[in-house]
């Protein structure tokens, strides 16, 4: 049986990812707009690799993946810095395990703070660099976004990880191999760009579409 439920517009996010911080802010910023709550969920993905130093001997491809590696990364400081965001180490890949666990409780417990509470892990991760590792840093990021942490621990330690688990098989079943990644009615979207697409579907098409 499906985890996904196509009536709500889900947002998949996984904490490490720099692509994913930048799109927070313009997704719940749609959220605020429609008055709706997305159904925020946890998608791991491959960290970002660092570009490879330049040795004689490249061949042309090893060149391309480096000059890809270098504009992505550039492009990623342009949008931080351009919304007054320290850009941070894009490849810092920390342990968000268990950020990805809470997520998935505040799911089950209080849905409508799932944009909250992906929110303030990503300004933990990427703003003030907290280790969300420990149990108590994520105790406190539901505290924050309204959620009681108590109970948390049991599932952490009981039922979540197999939640995750499927969850993750059924996001990748659907396609989904990067972050951010949006899902309307089942349809993927990947990647932020898509969102003024998205509110325009979200709002009944009204005018034209946005290219």
């Amino acid at each position: 049986m499906s985890a996904l439920d196509p009536a709500h517009l889900a947002v998949c996010v996984d904490f490490r990812n720099p692509h994913a911080w930048l799109a927070v802010e313009p997704t719940r910023a749609l959220e605020a707009r429609l008055g709706a709550a997305f159904d925020w969920l946890p998608l791991a993905v491959p960290p970002l690799l660092r570009p490879t130093p330049e040795c004689d001997g490249d061949d042309r491809a090893a060149r391309h993946r480096r000059f890809r590696a270098r504009y992505f990364e550039n492009d990623l400081r342009r949008y931080a810095e351009a919304r007054g965001l320290g850009p941070g180490d894009p490849y810092h890949a920390p342990d968000t395990g268990l950020a990805a666990l809470a997520l998935l409780y505040v799911r089950a417990k209080a849905p409508q703070r799932g944009g909250v509470f992906a929110e303030r892990v990503f300004a933990l991760v990427w703003q003030l660099a907290v280790d969300v590792a420990e149990p108590e840093a994520v105790d406190a990021a539901l505290t924050h976004a309204g959620v009681d942490p108590r109970g948390f621990r049991d599932f952490a330690a009981g039922d979540g990880p197999r939640q995750l688990a499927a969850l993750q098989a059924e996001l990748e079943a659907l396609g989904l191999y990067t972050v951010p990644a949006y899902l309307i009615g089942g349809e993927p979207f990947l990647g932020r760009q898509h969102l003024p697409m998205i509110e325009w579907l979200l709002t009944g098409r009204a005018g034209l579409p946005p290219i």
